[in-house]
């Protein structure tokens, strides 16, 4: 804390001592302050569809993921992906079309699938047991109650479209793939 002395005072205290009760310099503020502008509020709820879901992302595109995002809203805005369970599966589509392909692994393409299959799962009203997503090879089963271990051994055909999904009728059984719309 830095005393205020009375007019004429200062020069009998010398400067060294002055320097001792001086307050903190400033904080130097970094010069990317652009990083910290924030996302309008109603941008938000997709910024947490994405990064929520997948925070890898971010890893892409440090340290908020501002470009990342702007990309995707721009090609939402375009698209118009439904606000459905295909969803987090058209955000997959994006990535693996976005510039950032080079830079992802299997990990993002398997979050937002699993967040696209729990979806199915909360909002289903048929007689569906559950449901299979497939891309390349990688195949997730998610249920709407007990899973059925049994189905998830079974092999199962190769899918003709980059995604594919089936429901799995009452008995948890497959029928045929379906393409994510």
């Amino acid at each position: 804390m830095n005393h205020l002395l009375p007019a004429g005072a200062s020069r009998l205290v010398s400067k060294a001592s002055r320097r001792l009760h001086a307050e903190p310099a400033p904080p130097e503020y970094p010069s990317n302050s652009r990083s910290f502008v924030h996302l309008d509020a109603r941008l938000l709820p997709y910024w947490h569809t994405l990064f929520d879901i997948c925070p890898a992302l971010l890893k892409l595109d440090p340290p908020e993921g501002l470009n990342l995002f702007r990309s995707f809203m721009t090609w939402a805005y375009r698209h118009r992906p439904p606000q459905d369970w295909t969803y987090h599966v058209n955000v997959c589509r994006w990535l693996l079309g976005s510039v950032y392909r080079a830079r992802i692994d299997d990990e993002p393409i398997e979050a937002f699938m699993a967040a696209a299959a729990a979806c199915w799962v909360q909002t289903d009203k048929s007689q569906a047991r559950g449901v299979v997503l497939v891309w390349q090879g990688a195949t997730l089963f998610d249920w709407k109650g007990s899973p059925c271990a049994m189905v998830e051994r079974q092999p199962l055909p190769p899918a003709q479209t980059d995604f594919a999904w089936c429901p799995l009728n009452s008995r948890g059984e497959f029928s045929r793939w379906l393409p994510v719309p």
